[in-house]
């Protein structure tokens, strides 16, 4: 009797149920308070709060932010979570001034003097966790300055010719790198202490750069990463959380997501199948109402890892009943398996959490709560856990207004205003009419035109960008979005309302067909997304080709030149 170790599904994305709630683990935190010295009412106007930002080791865009308002006399407070031991934070006084600390349990107090903002070699004055660090980052951060602009080679022309080099070749550069780099921190004890806290944040920092270049190297030249590279994953989720370890990540992977494309290259069959164990597993699971006789065969073959040719028909018969959910968690199997053998538990649990917040876009609530929940409860670290849980924490607290949305029937060509500032346009009606609704509420307004695709990676990134550029610009401009079909990929406008709503997209949005673009031709030229316009007040187009959201400054420059008419 033949017997399989494998079973061939093929993958499907059509989901529509919930998941039961989890509870969440509260990490740690660190209370931020401090005080603005000599605030003016002038200065308070234009900037009455200061930004604090930290990073997420699964994404690098995301909102980790808290504003602290600024009360009259210039104190402020805001409590930030922290899910690694330490992080780096980064402060943003309106735009004015800058800092990056680091950041640890406990209290935190820091102080600046608005009269020094521009003339001050040391502005920033810490006390509380890390204080010590944080003090002196100032002094390390101005002397790597000096030396890296003294040392061109291996400072800030190094990744100029560094891609080319072999292998070998690249580690003694990133070692001499690595040297010069930790020659500031020598010439600076020469003058004062330097706290262990500091030795360490910059230790690891630059350890992080030298990994994430060797990676990055590897995917330039097509080859596997080098021992020292490989050898340093496990300390992803450990330690200091800086934004040159978000960067490495983001390598790591690049690097996994090339091992399953070769994979399925290499083996095209063995990468659309999955152990008979897991499969049984899967459906047993997910498949409801199981019978007795039906849960101990299953059994049987999860402990034999194998089946029968009538095994696997019963293991056939028994997917169709839940094929929607179960084409959705093999989906994620099948690619964990292409790199499972490749990693440690730690690295595959980052990329287990990475394939999911990486596809939160093309998910529904239901689908991104069941892929949650399956995911979650693989990930045994939990640095990653809670990582995890806040990005899916933010996906979802707007799940109450998604759903209302996406329920309502009135959408048409006339823009409706669903959300405080955020105006949807969806009818099956000419493209010209759906197109001259729109145009007309903007008679009389300068307007930059966004043109992009939900499933586009380019057009997701530049319109996340936008609510910054809006913040920039004078409340008379508006920001209209028009989204334009892809021809290859089945377009979702619910998908589309519930990443405007959950991104606070503000401004007015068109959802365009296929038919209705034909009709578009010559007046939304250049058809291609992401691509991006300014209007004038009297309807025509200053330029078809402005600067993207992601260039902010440069973007609002050329909005506001068109406005005052220059």
């Amino acid at each position: 009797m033949i017997r399989f170790s494998a079973f061939w599904l093929a993958v499907g994305l059509m989901l529509t149920v919930g998941v039961s709630s989890i509870s969440f683990a509260q990490p740690d935190s660190v209370v931020i308070t401090g005080r603005v010295l000599n605030l003016t009412a002038a200065l308070y106007r234009q900037a009455p709060a200061i930004t604090f930002t930290r990073n997420n080791i699964l994404q690098p865009q995301s909102e980790l932010a808290r504003q602290a308002p600024l009360q009259a006399d210039g104190t402020f407070q805001v409590t930030m979570p922290l899910i690694y031991p330490q992080e780096e934070v980064y402060l943003d006084y309106g735009g004015k001034v800058y800092t990056t600390f680091l950041a640890a349990p406990g209290r935190l107090q820091l102080s600046f003097d608005a009269d020094s903002m521009f003339k001050a070699k040391r502005l920033f004055y810490f006390s509380g966790v890390n204080a010590e660090a944080n003090n002196k980052y100032m002094q390390y951060v101005m002397e790597e300055d000096r030396i890296m602009k003294a040392n061109k080679r291996y400072g800030e022309n190094f990744f100029e010719t560094f891609w080319n080099l072999e292998a070998s070749e690249a580690l003694r550069a990133l070692d001499q790198r690595a040297q010069l780099r930790l020659s500031a921190l020598k010439n600076i004890s020469q003058k004062t202490t330097v706290p262990p806290q500091l030795q360490e944040w910059i230790e690891t920092t630059i350890r992080d750069e030298k990994r994430s270049a060797l990676f990055e190297h590897a995917l330039v030249n097509v080859a596997t990463p080098q021992l020292y590279a490989l050898g340093g994953l496990p300390e992803l989720t450990q330690g200091i959380l800086t934004f040159q370890r978000v960067q490495w990540m983001i390598r790591v992977g690049d690097y996994a997501d090339r091992l399953v494309e070769q994979k399925e290259y290499q083996y095209p069959t063995k990468s659309k199948s999955l152990k008979v164990e897991t499969m049984a597993e899967l459906i047993k699971r997910y498949v409801p109402l199981l019978s007795t006789g039906e849960i101990e065969r299953l059994n049987t073959m999860i402990q034999e890892g194998s089946a029968t040719t009538a095994g696997l028909d019963f293991l056939n018969t028994l997917y169709a009943r839940n094929r929607r959910i179960l084409d959705l968690v093999t989906q994620f199997e099948k690619q964990s398996s292409a790199y499972a053998d490749k990693f440690s538990t730690s690295t595959n649990d980052l990329l287990a959490a990475r394939w999911l917040v990486q596809r939160f876009y093309r998910l529904s609530l239901p689908e991104q709560s069941l892929l949650y929940s399956h995911i979650r409860s693989k990930i045994e670290k939990s640095v990653v856990r809670y990582s995890l849980d806040e990005l899916y924490q933010l996906e979802v607290k707007d799940s109450t207004y998604i759903r209302l949305i996406e329920k309502r029937t009135d959408l048409n060509a006339n823009p409706t205003e669903v959300l405080s500032g955020i105006w949807l346009a969806e009818s099956a009606s000419s493209g010209k009419s759906a197109l001259d609704q729109v145009e007309a509420l903007f008679k009389g307004k300068t307007v930059y035109v966004i043109k992009w695709n939900l499933f586009d990676d380019e057009s997701r990134n530049e319109v996340l960008y936008a609510p910054a550029l809006r913040a920039q610009l004078p409340t008379d401009v508006e920001l209209l979005y028009i989204h334009l079909p892809d021809t290859e990929v089945n377009d979702n406008s619910a998908l589309w309302k519930k990443f405007i709503v959950r991104h606070k997209l503000k401004g007015v949005h068109l959802y365009l067909t296929d038919d209705q673009v034909v009709q578009l031709l010559f007046r939304l030229n250049p058809l291609a997304y992401p691509s991006f316009g300014i209007m004038k007040p009297n309807g025509k187009y200053a330029s078809r080709n402005a600067p993207p959201p992601s260039q902010g400054q440069n973007a609002a420059q050329a909005i506001l030149k068109v406005r005052e008419g220059r």
